[in-house]
């Protein structure tokens, strides 16, 4: 297939994965993606938009999010839709340009993981399930791939504050929508994980995150193969992610992912 048809697939799958979770409205040429709880979401373009979108339209959507007490926040991939980045940018919104990134043939091993590390797969009804979600959200509080002070302490707090985030998560597990891994250390426990969220054919590799005290240890990159197998295992012909930078890149560039556009992440104040 070609990089277009690939983006093509992208961009179905990127409308089809919310909807289980939410309502839509359509506005002009974008989609509202409205959660019913949980993780908030964004706007998006319509899938098959083949016209330009103006910063009058950018803004009817943010002021439709207004009215609702939502994130103002749109995603999109550049290369599908190139004007909506000058239009979002014209309505006030600040927008991150990331890597987006496609798995090419079987994921690689990562390049040295830490031999005392175990990486496998966490079940909905597993208990270490908190404390797996709990060690992500530590990790993306400190972005980024340099080690940190952050460690078991703030895993154990996020924990003991965020029964809601595992319950949901356990939600998406149970219903197949996401499938979690995490990985554990003797005597710590969950230091880190991730997941992959499989709709048909196509799966995101997602929320990939370690421990700022237990990173550079090649624990994200031997989550991410963990996860990209298990989605090859199980009938996903196309595996893909974004990566914060480019430094988040080349972790998932060690494991067989290769940039082939960018993912475009804006918000208003």
């Amino acid at each position: 297939m070609t990089t277009t048809g690939r983006l093509d697939e992208l961009e179905r799958y990127y409308d089809a994965a919310p909807r289980p979770n939410c309502d839509t409205e359509e506005l002009g040429p974008l989609t509202l993606f409205v959660a019913r709880s949980g993780f908030p979401y964004y706007a998006r373009p319509r899938v098959g938009l083949t016209r330009e979108v103006s910063a009058d339209e950018v803004t009817t959507v943010l002021d439709r999010q207004r009215e609702l007490g939502v994130p103002r926040a749109m995603e999109w991939v550049h290369e599908t839709t190139p004007s909506l980045l000058a239009a979002a940018r014209a309505a006030g919104m600040t927008v991150e340009e990331c890597p987006l990134l496609l798995l090419e043939g079987d994921p690689a091993g990562p390049p040295a993981p830490d031999p005392a590390a175990g990486v496998r797969l966490v079940a909905a009804d597993d208990p270490q399930l908190p404390l797996v979600q709990a060690a992500v959200h530590v990790g993306f509080g400190s972005p980024g791939t340099s080690v940190g002070e952050a460690s078991v302490a703030e895993r154990d707090a996020a924990a003991a504050s965020g029964a809601q985030s595992a319950e949901r998560m356990t939600a998406l597990v149970r219903a197949g929508l996401s499938v979690m891994a995490g990985a554990f250390l003797p005597d710590v426990g969950p230091v880190g994980g991730g997941s992959h969220n499989p709709r048909g054919v196509v799966s995101e590799v997602v929320g990939v995150g370690v421990l700022p005290a237990y990173r550079r240890r090649g624990l994200a990159a031997a989550i991410t193969a963990a996860l990209a197998r298990h989605a090859l295992r199980h009938g996903i012909a196309t595996v893909f992610c974004s990566a914060q930078d480019d430094a988040v890149a080349r972790v998932y560039g060690s494991v067989g992912f290769h940039r082939v556009g960018t993912a475009c992440v804006a918000e208003a104040d």
